[in-house]
């Protein structure tokens, strides 16, 4: 153990006097680390007055650093139980840079010495203004792991709530005024918000639930359900009806790319209370009279979800209400997640799940319906005999498919006779929700992924080359889709369950890609060969980066006039997506979890450099987005380029982290090159985001190069590409005191150009903050 030197009261008294200029505190504090000297520092009240906020006539504010924070960090370990009463004294103040340096005490302590920090910490999520939010998830995972979930719980309830809608009584007295009016949506949101709140909800309320799974799905409940009462107008409050079916369109996972806050919110609450059947059998029915005691329709959807994914005897009863009370079979498709609850349940009880009796009143029913007066209304002038009689039988298909295993008789024969005349098969994509972008419906393939089976190699490229009637509806259902989306998709699953496995087929594909008409098809089976990687498959790595290399062969075009073409076209291919695919690839190819061998770097490097380098046409046309909260870092990322310069630095870890002394030199030379004057494609204020965001970890992959072209990544003399960059450092990263160091000439500019990030809106706003 380490011995320290006690301070004598002359010593003290010196060190107070020479530390009343602001810099000679902060050094002062930053150094010391004797914890003898504590208790004097405390006596003399140098721990009693955290600085407050500062505002200005101009309407901003300015947080004090408080260089008294840091020594409580530096000691914390050595004096825990001083540090932590010195804390719990402190008085509240609206300055979050006291705040963050408790939250970072609570990190270093042991658990239970952490969690008597819980007041302040809670203290700190209710104030208005927060630094660094996403380390509440690492706080949350801390706690969890040192057993301290009463605390995590505590915390968690804080950061899991949504705010109102701050225009909530206008819009609701506009709704009033009139009832059709669109932009009357309520829109509550979380108070962190949303790119954070996701963050914590993935990182930090999940790995909460693995532990303490009953508890957090009670939370959820409550949380979800007053979000859905703060997007709901008064008149509503009482209907079943939520929307969810449009903003949570799967319970379990989101089915596009970028996930928002309600979804995010819902999945966590499902994964929360699968952990509670998957753990907790004895207290699944008292879950169950929670869910049942919500009267909105997204906690039925998760009640069947449940059911069928657990179906055992406990909710075999509880499965039986719901199919025997169900009032629709003659009318409505079944949703989503209660077909799949039938299916499930009848797979898993067969005939025991219903009598006979049961069974015959149901099929009756389904047998009666669709009304013809629906769909007369629907098909319009449309409307004729014989299409209404194949919306019939495919309705008596789609409502009689999840009862298969329990079929019999007549219905069996019928159902079967039925099967036999269609040409397509029917799957939980084909019922509602499924999100598309023409509304509630379902998008179709025209050849299911088992179809496509039966193709030879030679058939199936001709049909993905020439099949192009793009969004027809069936004739059977007006509400379904068929369009070469949905084809992809069938063409992916089909590639990668079965092409990839297939040698013969899989060299037929790889030879004759020049064959394939529409770039729709190659990002389909990128993707498939990104899950493949992920599934840690690398014995065909090498064909899958050829194969990527070759993607990037296809520029992306610039695309003179208004025609930019489509991934689904053959006359006008536009082959943007792919390359973005190719992007995502790479990028999963890095992944800790995925682990790559290194005999990839190489071919890594190639794809590296030419998705760091070639034509992007978002960025070099600046088609950018016109919402004026999305910043220049935010641009960066959701353009292929941008987002594969930040996949560079992550590219240099994985280099390092199979040779500890790598100077990475590969992400060097390819910035250099982007750097550089003569470069085709000049850096734009997105890219200079993301390199100003990166640039701490660049600084940790190779110092000397990273100080000797700092200038390059923060150009002083081009002051907008150095407002984009500096901005997103301060906003995206850690404070770091080297990264300090090495820029403190950009810092005092920063000062001196206060007015320039004032005029930029509300997140360089913050950045000042």
């Amino acid at each position: 153990m380490k011995s320290w030197k006690k301070p004598t009261n002359e010593m003290i008294n010196k060190a107070l006097q020479s530390t009343k200029k602001v810099t000679a505190r902060k050094y002062f504090f930053s150094r010391l680390e004797n914890p003898l000297w504590l208790k004097p520092l405390a006596e003399r009240g140098c721990f009693k007055y955290p600085p407050k906020g500062q505002r200005f006539d101009d309407g901003t504010i300015q947080f004090p650093y408080w260089p008294e924070i840091q020594y409580l960090k530096n000691v914390c370990h050595e004096v825990p139980d001083q540090v932590i009463s010195l804390v719990l004294n402190l008085p509240k103040v609206d300055n979050p840079i006291v705040y963050d340096g408790i939250l970072d005490i609570a990190l270093q302590l042991p658990g239970k010495q952490s969690a008597k920090l819980k007041p302040k910490i809670l203290e700190y999520a209710g104030m208005e203004h927060q630094l660094r939010t996403h380390r509440y998830a690492d706080l949350l995972v801390y706690w969890t792991k040192q057993n301290q979930t009463s605390a995590a719980l505590e915390l968690s309830e804080l950061l899991v709530k949504f705010a109102p809608d701050p225009q909530s009584e206008e819009k609701q007295k506009r709704r009033k005024e009139n009832p059709g009016d669109w932009r009357t949506s309520l829109k509550p949101s979380p108070r962190m918000g949303p790119r954070i709140y996701c963050r914590i909800m993935s990182e930090g309320i999940r790995p909460l639930a693995e532990s303490e799974p009953y508890k957090v799905a009670r939370l959820l409940i409550n949380t979800t359900a007053d979000m859905i009462r703060l997007r709901t107008h008064w008149v509503d409050l009482d209907k079943e009806e939520d929307g969810s079916e449009w903003w949570c369109q799967l319970l379990h996972k989101s089915d596009s790319i970028h996930e928002d806050h309600e979804e995010t919110l819902v999945h966590t609450l499902t994964f929360a209370c699968e952990k509670v059947f998957e753990k907790l059998p004895n207290v699944i029915a008292n879950l169950d009279k929670l869910l049942r005691k919500q009267h909105w329709k997204i906690f039925k959807r998760l009640r069947h979800h449940l059911y069928a994914q657990y179906p055992n005897e406990e909710t075999k009863s509880w499965i039986r209400e719901l199919i025997l009370t169900y009032g629709n079979y003659n009318q409505w498709e079944y949703p989503y997640e209660f077909q799949q609850m039938v299916r499930s349940a009848c797979e898993h009880f067969g005939e025991t799940l219903l009598s006979k009796d049961e069974r015959t009143r149901i099929f009756d029913t389904i047998h009666s319906g669709p009304p013809k007066e629906d769909f007369r209304k629907v098909a319009g002038e449309k409307f004729t005999e014989e299409r209404f009689k194949q919306r019939k039988h495919y309705f008596r298909r789609k409502q009689l498919t999840p009862f298969i295993p329990v079929l019999f008789g007549e219905y069996a024969t019928n159902f079967k006779e039925l099967e036999d005349e269609a040409d397509d098969l029917i799957s939980d994509e084909d019922y509602q929700p499924v999100k598309t972008k023409i509304g509630m419906g379902s998008n179709r393939s025209p050849h299911s992924s088992k179809d496509l089976a039966n193709f030879s190699n030679e058939d199936m490229l001709s049909c993905i080359n020439d099949w192009e009637k793009e969004d027809r509806p069936t004739e059977r259902d007006p509400f379904v889709r068929i369009n070469i989306e949905a084809l992809a998709n069938a063409f992916q699953t089909f590639f990668s369950e079965s092409i990839i496995l297939d040698a013969n087929r899989l060299k037929f594909w790889m030879e004759n890609r020049e064959r394939i008409e529409r770039p729709i098809y190659v990002r389909a089976m990128i993707n498939a060969m990104q899950a493949d990687v992920k599934a840690k498959n690398f014995d065909k790595l090498r064909e899958w980066l050829t194969f990527s290399e070759w993607v990037l062969t296809h520029p992306d075009r610039e695309h003179e006039g208004e025609d930019r073409g489509s991934d689904k076209s053959r006359e006008n291919p536009d082959w943007a997506s792919a390359r973005r695919a190719v992007c995502d690839f790479t990028g999963a190819c890095l992944e800790k979890d995925v682990d790559v061998p290194i005999t990839a770097r190489g071919q890594l490097t190639k794809l590296f450099e030419m998705l760091c380098t070639q034509f992007d046409r978002r960025l070099d046309h600046n088609v950018t987005s016109n919402d004026p909260l999305i910043d220049s870092f935010t641009e960066g990322i959701n353009s292929t380029r941008g987002r594969a310069l930040g996949d560079l630095i992550k590219f240099g870890f994985w280099l390092r982290r199979r040779d500890s002394k790598c100077q990475v030199p590969e992400i060097t030379a390819i910035l250099e090159k982007r750097f550089a004057p003569e470069t085709e494609h000049p850096l734009t204020l997105p890219e200079h985001a993301v390199l100003g965001r990166n640039y701490p970890w660049i600084v940790q992959l190779n110092e000397t190069w990273a100080i000797k072209h700092k200038s390059d990544f923060f150009p002083q003399e081009v002051l907008p590409a150095w407002l984009s960059a500096f901005s997103s450092l301060v906003g995206y990263s850690d404070p770091f005191k080297l990264i300090f160091e090495i820029l403190q000439k950009d810092f005092n500019f920063a000062l001196q150009h206060l007015a320039n990030f004032k005029r930029r809106g509300l997140s360089e706003q913050e950045v000042i903050d």
